[in-house]
């Protein structure tokens, strides 16, 4: 096993779904004959996270298995993305609008509270370290919450994790932001500067290992799955400000797709050039799976197997605690 084990994990809305099955495959795979099982965290020195990746991240820092936490987006995505949620849509032109977002976030910060209770960033009330994202909106820059793995982080450790993963998980257009939390107002989705977090948790990594030589570290990467082709209408955005106006989420969908895959391109080069060893697992959706489509989910069941290849990967470089 390497030194040092970091995990990043992707935004994605219920596509975390495919996430957490895989991570669930892992944890299973890496538990195999053991005589105590062993939750997935504790096989990582960092687990960072955006949006619904920061709900995974904060679950399992918080020692959750990953069984578990698969077994709570089956259960509860639905709670979340209900129609009882969603805000009052009207048509103008033919054309859904609303002058709020599009779902009233009571159960999703009703299920955050029952996930992590009293649960803070600090390191003394997880299995490993965290890392959330999120946007600060007044200033343009990014607001990441981690735990304290550097002293810098200790004067807001004592953040709750729901209210920070409520903050990086509040989409634009999809739910409202976060205006008043302990040490910050005004967040939004993290999705918004790193939608994929791998490059962030590299470089906390890398300050983590203290060394010149980054050999002896391992990041994986996973995805919610690669788009196929996006959830929107491509000619409504072909030359109107109507078409933008009107698609808002096809902007998120956009920006968010767009600079993870970026991430993904500039993590791998790093990493190679470093000699850090890194995986990405981010399979082919296969079909449209928009960020709230939850009838959608359990198709992503089936691409969640990890191959002969994975599990060697996995044994060789995260293996045993």
């Amino acid at each position: 096993m390497k030194s040092l084990t970091v995990l990043s994990l992707d935004g994605g809305g219920v596509r975390g779904y495919l996430t957490a099955s895989i991570l669930a495959n892992i944890e299973k795979y890496l538990n195999d004959g053991k005589s105590k099982y062993i939750p997935l965290g504790k096989y990582f020195d960092l687990i960072a996270g955006t949006s619904t990746g920061a709900i995974i991240a904060g679950l399992l820092a918080k020692g959750e298995t990953a069984v578990k936490v698969k077994e709570i987006y089956e259960k509860d995505m639905a709670f979340i993305f209900s129609d009882e949620m969603k805000n009052f849509e009207c048509n103008i032109m033919g054309i859904p609008f609303s002058f709020s977002s599009k779902y009233n976030k009571t159960n999703f910060e009703a299920k955050a509270k029952e996930y992590f209770g009293k649960t803070t960033f600090a390191r003394k009330d997880l299995v490993t370290n965290l890392l959330v994202t999120t946007v600060d909106i007044t200033t343009a820059k990014p607001r990441f919450y981690k735990s304290d793995y550097f002293a810098k982080n200790s004067t807001r450790v004592d953040e709750l994790i729901a209210d920070g993963i409520v903050a990086s998980a509040s989409a634009p257009a999809y739910f409202p932001l976060s205006k008043e939390i302990e040490y910050s107002s005004y967040l939004v989705d993290g999705g918004v500067v790193a939608n994929n977090s791998s490059l962030v948790a590299l470089i906390d990594g890398i300050k983590l290992q203290k060394q010149d030589n980054y050999d002896n570290m391992t990041l994986l990467s996973v995805g919610t799955g690669k788009v196929c082709e996006m959830p929107y209408d491509v000619q409504k955005l072909e030359d109107t400000q109507l078409g933008w106006i009107s698609n808002n989420k096809a902007i998120i969908e956009l920006l968010m797709n767009s600079q993870s895959k970026l991430a993904e391109y500039q993590t791998e080069f790093l990493a190679n050039e470093l000699g850090v060893e890194y995986k990405r697992l981010n399979p082919d959706l296969g079909q449209k799976v928009g960020l709230d489509e939850v009838a959608k989910i359990k198709v992503l069941k089936n691409i969640a197997d990890l191959n002969e290849a994975h599990r060697k990967w996995i044994m060789k470089n995260i293996g045993d605690v």
